[in-house]
């Protein structure tokens, strides 16, 4: 079948991916609203006086011109739509973006459209690079990623018997896919994570807050550390394998002043 997309196409897109390529090429992967992934390559990026350069640098918000190839596109042109100044100021922001740019990517494909995940990364990447980093903010992310694409967890009731859960002795099962009351806690061998009942409280807050209703809290370190091992589970899970850049996220996160 033949695609009824022009072999030249202008599109709006965030850079997810994005590495050398020979000698002074960049290899891309775009996250499109409508047209999902799209790998590309700017000739020349990487050339002092390239006119691409900076606009097709990772994370980049750009309205782009891309030649449809047999085997590989191509970018001829590159617009900035957002400065990220914010991120190449600090890497703990640096490192959280790119986490983020690699959970969309995981949860996309060619030739998919995805709006909504699209413009979720746009106005998370643009909150990330204008504020100070929240700790909730990658964890707030990861909700809305799951609630966007049919994976969330079940956090309102009992994800085997559906009853009604208790002040206390949750649990969360990955492989189940929600809080586990206590008298189902035993049913099965898998794996059984701490859920405190503020825990399961801010993650249900997290599926269905804006953002700037999610900044406020201030979560204490037992409950931030239960709610960031429950969704590295889950969506280990759901995607049947791990997110590479979060252990860069995290070491760099450690070893932050103060902390």
């Amino acid at each position: 079948m033949v695609s009824s997309r022009p072999r030249t196409y202008t599109v709006e897109a965030v850079i997810v991916r994005a590495s050398d390529f020979g000698e002074a090429d960049r290899l891309v992967t775009l996250l499109t609203p409508f047209a999902g992934l799209v790998r590309a390559v700017a000739r020349g990026a990487r050339k002092p006086k390239s006119r691409l350069g900076g606009n097709v640098d990772l994370l980049r918000h750009i309205r782009v011109s891309v030649n449809e190839g047999r085997s590989l596109h191509s970018i001829s042109q590159a617009q900035s739509l957002f400065s990220l100044r914010g991120l190449h100021t600090s890497l703990e922001k640096m490192s959280t973006g790119i986490y983020m740019a690699e959970l969309a990517e995981r949860f996309s494909v060619e030739g998919g459209s995805n709006p909504a995940l699209f413009n979720h990364l746009v106005r998370t990447v643009q909150a990330l690079d204008a504020e100070d980093l929240h700790m909730l903010m990658p964890r707030w992310f990861e909700m809305q990623v799951l609630q966007i694409n049919g994976f969330l967890p079940t956090i309102t009731s009992c994800v085997d018997c559906g009853s009604d859960l208790e002040p206390q002795g949750h649990v969360f099962s990955p492989e189940r896919g929600g809080i586990v009351c206590p008298d189902c806690r035993a049913s099965e061998s898998d794996v059984l994570l701490p859920a405190a009942l503020n825990t399961v409280k801010i993650l249900r807050h997290m599926a269905r807050a804006e953002w700037q209703a999610v900044q406020p809290l201030q979560p204490g370190e037992d409950e931030l550390r239960q709610i960031g091992r429950i969704l590295k589970e889950h969506l280990e899970f759901v995607l049947d394998r791990n997110v590479r850049s979060t252990a860069f996220m995290d070491e760099v996160t450690r070893w932050r002043p103060g902390k």
